[in-house]
C-alpha cells in the first residue's frame, strides 16, 4: 500500500519542527557568548579580567559536540536526572576551575572575577546577587549569593524538556565575615530546573541586565 508524499510530509512535518526548534534555540545560546560585557571587578581591571575570561574560556565544556564532559546532565544522560552524587561532582568541578583561574593566594575581589568569568564562558547571565544571614545567634556573618541562569539547552540540542524547563540556576556562594568585612568563596551550588518548578530571571532580577558583580559595602544583613 502505497503512501501519499505530501500526507507523509504533512505528518512528519509537526515532528521534524518538534525537534528542530530546540536545535534552533541551541544555535541561538550562542549569542550569549557575543560582545560579553568589559567587567572591573573590585580591584580586578577590565584587562585583568579579560585575561581570566580568556582562560576560563579554554574549558572543554563549553562546546557541543563535546556536549558538557560530564558538567550538565540533558545532555550526557538524556531524560534520566541527576543523581546526588552527580550534583555534587558538578558543584566540586565548577569550584575547583574557579579557584584554579584565582590562583594560589587570591583575594576576594580575583576569585568573584573568576567565578564570573566562569559562568559567562559557559553562557550563564548574571541576574540576582543576595545576602543571607549565617544561623546562629550571633550572626557574625553572611552568605553572600551571586545566581546566574543558564540556558539548560545550551548543553543539550536535542532536549525537548528544556522548551519547558528553560533555565539552570546557579549559585557561586561567598562567605562574609561582618567583623573583618572579609568574603571568600565557599561554595558553587547548581539547581537543575524540573518539576517542582521554572525559575523566572525576569522575575529573580535584582540587578541590570548586563552588570558585573561587586561586593556591596555593609556590615551587617537585616533580616527582618
Amino acid at each position: 500500500m502505497s503512501t501519499n508524499p505530501k500526507i507523509a510530509i504533512g505528518l512528519l512535518s509537526p515532528v521534524g519542527l518538534l525537534f528542530a526548534l530546540p536545535v534552533l534555540l541551541w544555535a541561538f545560546s550562542f549569542t550569549e557568548l557575543v560582545g560579553l560585557e568589559k567587567c572591573s571587578v573590585g580591584s580586578i581591571s577590565v584587562a585583568e579580567y579579560e585575561r581570566i575570561l580568556s582562560r576560563a574560556g579554554a574549558q572543554r565544556w563549553t562546546v557541543w559536540p563535546g556536549l558538557s564532559n560530564g558538567v550538565f546532565w540533558p545532555s550526557d544522560n538524556g531524560f534520566r536526572g541527576p543523581t546526588a552524587s552527580f550534583n555534587s561532582n558538578l558543584n566540586d568541578q565548577l569550584l575547583s576551575h574557579i579557584r584554579e583561574l584565582a590562583g594560589s593566594d587570591p583575594s576576594a575581589n580575583r576569585q568573584l572575577a573568576s567565578a564570573h568569568a566562569v559562568m559567562r564562558s559557559m553562557g550563564a547571565e548574571y541576574v540576582q546577587t543576595q545576602e543571607v544571614p549565617d544561623k546562629g545567634g550571633d550572626r557574625a556573618g553572611s552568605r553572600v549569593h551571586f545566581q546566574y541562569y543558564l540556558p539548560q539547552v545550551r548543553f543539550a540540542p536535542v532536549c525537548v524538556l528544556c522548551l519547558i524547563w528553560s533555565h539552570t540556576t546557579i549559585d557561586v556562594i561567598f562567605s562574609h565575615d561582618f567583623a573583618t568585612g572579609r568574603h571568600e568563596l565557599q561554595e558553587v551550588n547548581v539547581l537543575h530546573a524540573g518539576l517542582k518548578g521554572t525559575p523566572d530571571k525576569n522575575r529573580a532580577r535584582n540587578v541590570p541586565w548586563g552588570s558585573c558583580p561587586e561586593f556591596r559595602i555593609s556590615r551587617q544583613v537585616d533580616d527582618k
